[in-house]
């Protein structure tokens, strides 16, 4: 799998609650760090997504994916509510070793950079 492939199957993962999956594509020392948190560990992480995130019944729509020369992949696209209605547009900066996420940075339009 590819930076890109990976992200997308992030992505699934978390619109499918298959956090089965999204911790095999989780370094152990995966951290996110987003404009309001920052979550260490793939374990903190998972847990934060299966049971403390404020909506569950979300979308990822992704718009466009970026690859650096080195092989990271940014993904710029819009989450959606279950109404289908926009919740926030996002990038997030994906650091990937070995088909793996080690990093994630997010960036939304509500905390601009």
């Amino acid at each position: 799998m590819d930076a890109v492939d990976v992200a997308r199957e992030y992505y699934r993962t978390i619109d499918e609650d298959d956090y089965e999956t999204l911790t095999t594509l989780l370094e152990e020392r995966f951290v996110h760090e987003r404009p309001d948190r920052r979550l260490e560990g793939r374990d903190r992480f998972v847990t934060f997504m299966r049971e403390e995130r404020p909506e569950t019944e979300t979308e990822h729509e992704i718009e466009t994916a970026y690859v650096s020369s080195d092989g990271d992949v940014a993904m710029e696209g819009t989450l959606r509510r279950a109404d289908g209605s926009v919740w926030f547009r996002y990038v997030d900066a994906f650091d990937v070793e070995d088909d793996r996420i080690v990093h994630l940075r997010t960036y939304t339009d509500d905390h601009p950079l």
